[in-house]
């Protein structure tokens, strides 16, 4: 083709790509309708920095369906990439949790919103965060959260804080924010839905202290603890909170390192042994979890043997139909 006739080829073809393009991601064309489910999916196992930069495991957080109420919660850096692969419609989402601070929580939620925001050109869907990830950390750009209408980008999230056990309602759901104990503002959270309580720690320090065979320790930065024989104390108030859920999502980094930080699979028995929750996920694996040998199944069931709560590891990609533990109208009452 002569300079002139590529020119008005490319014109016309990029013309016609550019409505397709518009008409697909911002009308929403051609696209299916939302399904009804109950499923739990693990985009991402992985959490802390070595985790982040192999993405082994991948640190992408979460996406829970229930019923009609599509929400993803904690994209860290893998999640979009993750969605992707597992054939999730992003514009099908109604909010964006995000837990607190870290990269691995947070660094792929900008491109979430914009998929939730269907390329920023709606107002849709919820963003729920702590208050210091917007007023003293830009860890969310304005523009994400909605305040950079003069782009000619009309859309965005509506921005909901996060408060200690201040209830938001979610459509028919209700989220209930738990603080965690991290460093930076931290929230986990118990998600009622009708018929099932759900319950995810955040990453939270939950042992205090411990007995060892030269007497009571304090719990210490960083670790591995190796003396360690039982634990004497930990945040009661953790114990309260999750203690009636149906099912833990619980952060653990590592089996006995990390106290100050992490719950660990040391401590996580001390949440679960007296509980009512029926089933308990490990996610938020170090990659030492992993490499340079899968340690994950032996503390699922460290955990469960401990305990005696039905415990599962979670592992990137997994799907869990969460119709197994759903209860039927009237089955509390009937229960209790």
């Amino acid at each position: 083709m002569k300079k002139e006739e590529l020119d008005a080829f490319l014109r016309y073809k990029t013309a016609m790509a550019v409505e397709a393009s518009r008409r697909f991601y911002k009308l929403r064309e051609g696209r299916q309708e939302k399904e009804k489910s109950w499923t739990l999916t693990f985009l991402g196992t992985g959490g802390n920095p070595e985790a982040v930069i192999s993405q082994q495991p991948r640190t992408a957080g979460f996406f829970l369906q229930l019923g009609d109420f599509y929400f993803m919660v904690d994209p860290g850096p893998g999640a979009l990439y993750a969605a992707l692969e597992l054939g999730i419609d992003l514009g099908q989402l109604d909010a964006v949790y995000i837990s607190h601070g870290h990269v691995d929580h947070y660094a792929g939620a900008e491109s979430i919103i914009e998929g939730m925001c269907w390329a920023m050109s709606s107002r849709r869907g919820k963003l729920l965060l702590p208050r210091d990830m917007v007023e003293e950390n830009a860890h969310i750009s304005t523009f994400h959260r909605g305040e950079a209408a003069h782009s000619g980008y009309l859309g965005g999230p509506e921005v909901v804080f996060l408060q200690a056990y201040q209830p938001i309602a979610l459509g028919e759901l209700t989220l209930i924010p738990v603080p965690a104990y991290h460093g930076p503002e931290n929230y986990g959270f118990i998600l009622k839905a009708p018929g099932l309580i759900l319950g995810y720690t955040s990453d939270t320090n939950f042992l205090r202290s411990y007995r060892t065979f030269s007497g009571i320790k304090e719990v210490i930065p960083w670790g591995p603890v190796l003396d360690f024989q039982e634990a004497i104390s930990w945040r009661e108030e953790l114990v309260e909170a999750y203690r009636k859920v149906d099912l833990l999502i619980a952060n653990v980094t590592a089996h006995n390192s990390w106290f100050h930080r992490h719950i660990t699979t040391l401590g996580l028995p001390y949440l679960l042994r007296e509980s009512n929750i029926k089933q308990c996920y490990i996610t938020h694996f170090n990659h030492c979890c992993v490499w340079p040998e899968d340690l994950r199944p032996a503390m699922a069931a460290y955990v469960e043997a401990v305990s005696g709560v039905p415990t599962s590891a979670a592992y990137d990609g997994l799907q869990v139909d969460l119709q197994r533990w759903l209860k039927r109208e009237g089955e509390d009452e009937a229960q209790s």
